[in-house]
């Protein structure tokens, strides 16, 4: 491990209020490579669950289920004192992973001039780093800043209201008051890949949808013709680009309907991880609640 102190919130939330074996083994992974760990769940946890988590964290945090991942990290900050710590990194619980060992990628990203890194970044709505992954420096733990920043995240109910607010707000904040930010994996769209999906998008039931969205303001016309990369280049970010991380949302809802048929087969070349955590966790949710 290394000799940084390295603090790690890790959030988290369960329809069933079960914490899932892929959840444990991101959790030893993390164990492994920090100092100081807290788990922050909106999940009432079975007794089992608690005693099970309480072994492999620091400090676990039950809340109520209002305000998302935003608030789950607040709460997570509040409950340690941050600024004793090199590093800090905010996480959840909606990849699958890791497929490579984090102790690489924190060591190499040590060395790269930034205050603030992410594992990918998006151009939806505006430029920010994905808040699934959010690590920050000594530099901007220290700074008022910081502190400003989360202090004022409050509960907000609409999702695109919360990723507009806090994800794409908290780049743009930081970068304004002049900390620098950086992505480990740093994927370019290409211009014929962006021309490439917009085709695909182009059949009149798509167009027809999705103006029907725009009209009721469910979304806003500025994401229009953006590409999440996570959701569409899974196999170039995890073999090219060494992408410890496979987006849940794209197994389990693939919403852009992209060839996922070979990620069990990928995975399974690049890494020892166990696949049978992606589809057992898959199964359950498929399930009707």
């Amino acid at each position: 491990m290394s000799t940084l102190k390295r603090a790690v919130v890790f959030v988290h939330y369960d329809r069933d209020n079960i914490i899932d074996d892929y959840v444990y083994f991101y959790l030893q992974a993390l164990q492994d490579n920090s100092t100081y760990l807290v788990f922050v769940t909106t999940s009432t946890l079975t007794q089992k669950d608690y005693k099970k988590v309480s072994a492999c964290t620091s400090h676990v945090i039950e809340r109520e289920n209002i305000g998302y991942d935003f608030m789950s990290y607040k709460l997570g900050l509040q409950s340690f004192d941050y600024k004793d710590y090199d590093e800090v990194l905010l996480c959840n619980d909606s990849v699958y992973g890791p497929f490579y060992p984090l102790k690489t990628l924190f060591s190499h990203m040590q060395n790269i001039p930034c205050d603030f890194w992410g594992m990918t970044d998006n151009n939806d709505m505006s430029y920010h780093i994905q808040s699934y992954f959010l690590l920050f420096k000594k530099p901007l733990l220290l700074s008022p800043n910081f502190a400003i920043f989360w202090d004022n995240v409050n509960v907000l109910d609409n999702k695109d209201d919360i990723i507009e607010t806090y994800e794409v707000g908290l780049t743009s904040y930081f970068q304004k008051e002049g900390f620098m930010p950086a992505v480990a994996i740093d994927y370019k769209v290409s211009k014929l890949q962006q021309f490439s999906i917009l085709l695909k998008k182009l059949s009149p039931q798509k167009i027809f949808s999705k103006l029907s969205t725009i009209i009721k303001k469910e979304y806003p016309l500025t994401r229009v013709g953006k590409i999440n990369a996570t959701l569409y280049f899974w196999e170039a970010l995890i073999l090219e680009y060494k992408m410890p991380f496979i987006k849940i949302k794209l197994l389990r809802e693939n919403p852009n309907n992209i060839n996922i048929e070979k990620v069990e087969h990928v995975l399974s070349n690049i890494s020892k991880y166990d696949t049978n955590l992606i589809k057992n966790h898959l199964q359950r949710m498929r399930k009707i609640p």
